[in-house]
């Protein structure tokens, strides 16, 4: 009973490893047809190529992963600073906007002021112009 139980574990062993051999097959041509773009026939021969084909496909695979994280990563620096440019321009643009709304608020109260001045001149002058009227003699006019 001992050896039986010792060759079914045996077997069961067995088992495993075939089925895991035969899952690392399909997951490598599955990979392989999806990361390098290559015909169902031609993946099947690079997986059939063995152990060390297998590992160099690993190999190969986790470098392009890098080269792809790395471009991913590089795409996304791209993007910040593109955004953080546009923010920047729009700041400025608002920051000149303000600017010049402020400018133009000086400049009318700069007229508003001047304009209140020539009003009180043009009042003042007229009541001079009537005082020296009435000093000057009246055979003049």
């Amino acid at each position: 009973a001992e050896r039986l139980e010792v060759k079914k574990g045996q077997q069961e062993m067995r088992r495993r490893e075939m089925f895991l051999e035969d899952q690392n097959y399909k997951t490598n041509e599955l990979l392989n047809r999806l990361d390098l773009g290559l015909p169902k026939s031609d993946s099947c021969q690079i997986a059939n190529h063995g152990t060390g084909s297998t590992a160099w496909m690993r190999s190969h695979m986790y470098k392009q992963a890098l080269r792809e994280d790395e471009t991913r990563r590089l795409e996304e620096m791209k993007q910040e600073q593109w955004r953080k440019a546009e923010l920047l321009e729009f700041k400025q643009k608002q920051e000149e906007k303000d600017r010049m709304r402020a400018r133009q608020d000086e400049q009318r109260r700069c007229f508003q002021s001047l304009f209140i001045f020539c009003s009180i001149l043009r009042v003042n002058n007229a009541f001079l112009d009537r005082l020296q009227n009435k000093t000057q003699p009246t055979n003049i006019h």
